[in-house]
């Protein structure tokens, strides 16, 4: 593809952001330079290191895995161990800085399994044997932990191609969740994408949930989950800092909207580990947006116990939620 009939995507989101209004949602804005060096492999791999533990496992640049320019990055994964690695160390960040990682990825024959993993927050992809951009934000939630970029094939007997790789830190909308006072959950109008919710869904392949402006009761984005006819839950989880203690009250709040209505979304403060168990609220959401208010108290059997806020799609359909919020009313 000619590079030069293609503008660079910061310089489409730098323009986004102007054009918004200042009463417009605002969609992420680039505040600093590219902080990837060489992510179109035009120098070869200066600064990119590689790593390798499989079996036939190789890599390097090549104009065969060029999607811009006259090169790009091939990734062999071989058999056994977790795969064949490519990555570089990138300047620092701070606390709950929010990151917008891109780059555009191709598998040999499509499915293979790819792990993107910035300043050690991990996401995975399936590649498509065509060219496809991988865009997410990502949430360092504090000021520590590592520096590097790294990209890996996972998938035995596999070769994947990668070009464009950027990253840049974001400024991001905040919604009403984010500006609560005492609220336990942090990302928690689904402004930097998932980041710090863990997702789990019984049937993966019919389960899913992802950030949308279509989400959004606040801010630019909410949450969309959708379970299919085989499940029976998809959920997100966020665990609080600190434990929970008997004789404790908690105030659940969020925001629900069913794409055709009737769809069961329960939010509940569920212990870590088996068996669970934790207080629920439930919505039956309809196709306007309804806040969903309600105090749950801490019984015996989560004292002292760490927990977090489970937020669950029991139905077959989408259910959109934002600005979830869990404020302790009383201490114990």
């Amino acid at each position: 593809m000619n590079s030069l009939l293609r503008k660079p995507w910061w310089l489409s989101l730098v323009a986004l952001g102007l054009w918004q209004g200042c009463g417009e949602p605002q969609a992420p804005v680039a505040k600093s330079s590219n902080l990837i060096v060489n992510g179109s492999f035009e120098g070869k791999l200066d600064p990119w290191w590689t790593a390798n533990d499989s079996e036939g496992g190789t890599g390097g640049t090549s104009p065969a895995a060029a999607d811009i320019g006259s090169s790009g990055m091939a990734l062999h994964k071989g058999k056994g161990g977790w795969g064949f690695m490519v990555g570089q160390e990138t300047s620092g960040h701070s606390a709950m800085q929010t990151f917008q990682f891109k780059a555009r990825i191709r598998g040999a024959q499509g499915g293979e399994r790819v792990n993107v993993s910035f300043h050690g927050q991990s996401f995975d992809v399936i590649a498509e044997p065509l060219w496809r951009t991988v865009d997410r934000l990502v949430l360092i939630p504090d000021g520590g932990g590592g520096t590097t970029a790294m990209i890996t094939a996972t998938s035995d007997d596999s070769t994947v191609h990668v070009d464009d790789v950027s990253a840049f830190w974001v400024e991001v909308a905040r919604g009403d969740a984010d500006n609560e006072d005492g609220n336990l959950l942090r990302n928690a109008s689904f402004e930097s994408d998932l980041g710090l919710w863990t997702f789990w869904a019984d049937v993966p392949e019919e389960g899913r949930a992802w950030t949308t402006p279509d989400g959004r009761s606040s801010g630019y984005a909410g949450l969309a989950l959708t379970r299919g006819p085989s499940g029976a839950l998809t959920t997100l989880k966020q665990m609080l800092q600190e434990p929970v203690f008997q004789g404790e009250k908690y105030r659940i709040e969020a925001r629900v909207r069913g794409e055709h209505g009737g769809e069961q979304v329960n939010l509940c403060l569920q212990m870590k580990d088996e068996p669970w168990t934790g207080p629920c609220i439930q919505v039956t959401a309809s196709t306007q947006w309804q806040h969903a208010s309600q105090t749950v108290s801490i019984e015996e059997d989560l004292n002292d116990k760490r927990v977090g806020l489970l937020v669950s799609l029991s139905t077959e359909g989408t259910a959109y939620v934002d600005d979830v919020i869990v404020v302790r009313t009383q201490k114990r």
